[in-house]
């Protein structure tokens, strides 16, 4: 079990599972992907539970995506060469840890971390696109 206590703007890998592949009964995420933790809510008994986004190299189309930019690439893990946006739209909800998160060879789960002026962006975007409808939630400890 990982003893770090996750933080928001803490970039993770986590078998991602889309709320679409949700939709047609998949259970389990393809493949880990680095996703970014934008909320961490305590519990009064138990681990925190943590809401992550996906990162992705594909153009999202259709959906709200937020550019990360090539300068902070390389602290979170990210090749600059290649564009990367996160996914507003979808999230993963879970218990801290959690059976889907990738160790990292360091120890621990944390991959990186954004900064705080990165987040910030992040922060005004994610609340302008969830004001105009709820998010894909999708659950991961079931």
């Amino acid at each position: 079990m990982d003893k770090d206590v996750p933080k928001v703007g803490w970039i993770v890998e986590h078998y991602f599972l889309w709320a679409d592949e949700r939709d047609v009964g998949q259970t389990e995420g393809r493949k880990p992907r680095p996703c970014i933790i934008v909320a961490v809510e305590e519990q009064t008994q138990g681990q925190p539970r943590v809401t992550v986004l996906p990162i992705t190299s594909s153009p999202p189309p259709g959906v709200s995506a937020f550019s990360i930019p090539d300068p902070l690439k390389p602290a979170i893990g990210l090749d600059p060469a290649r564009p990367s946006w996160v996914v507003v739209e979808d999230a993963n909800v879970f218990t801290w840890p959690g059976y889907d998160l990738v160790p990292q060879p360091q120890g621990g789960f944390r991959r990186g971390m954004v900064t705080a002026g990165f987040f910030s962006q992040l922060r005004e975007m994610i609340l302008k696109v969830h004001g105009n409808g709820r998010p894909k939630l999708v659950e991961r400890d079931d």
